[in-house]
């Protein structure tokens, strides 16, 4: 029942990929339960009963189905489209959508600060984006005052909240 989980997980995160904060955890239960084969009388792992054939069958399940599933776009030269299309990080993490986040807190405070400086006479209005955070479009947003978050940054931010 192992491999069906992990063939099914596979495909499940290959149609959609919001899934994959879950994967790290699955993937610990398979080589816990699945790859070592005993456990010690007080309920510990027994190391030595670790199967290299078995995380290579968990492995195989899981290279074919990405496999399966990115092929065509690798074969076509795609496979950087569909990825920027996957993890939309060019647009930081509050794009289309108010999220009750930091990011949107931030994104306030530069438009507060950006009207603020025309007030001040000390940005000129016409150099400042026109409502591009709120405009309800998907697309990269540059901040008028306080930096811009980067894709770096915002797969860093990503990776170390999960």
């Amino acid at each position: 029942r192992h491999l069906e989980g992990a063939l099914l997980f596979s495909i499940v995160l290959n149609l959609k990929h919001i899934n994959l904060y879950v994967a790290p955890a699955y993937g610990v239960y398979l080589l816990r339960c699945y790859c070592f084969t005993q456990d010690n009388t007080d309920g510990s792992l027994r190391w030595r009963s670790f199967s290299p054939f078995r995380l290579l069958a968990l492995g195989a399940i899981v290279i074919s189905v990405t496999a399966l599933s990115f092929g065509p776009f690798i074969a076509m030269g795609q496979l950087p489209q569909v990825l920027s299309r996957l993890f939309p990080f060019k647009r930081g993490l509050c794009h289309a959508y108010w999220a009750p986040n930091i990011w949107a807190l931030y994104n306030i405070l530069d438009k507060a600060l950006s009207m603020l400086g025309v007030r001040l006479e000390l940005l000129d209005v016409d150099s400042l984006p026109k409502a591009s955070m709120t405009g309800g479009l998907v697309q990269e947003f540059q901040h008028s005052v306080l930096p811009s978050v980067t894709p770096t940054a915002a797969l860093l931010c990503t990776l170390l909240s999960i």
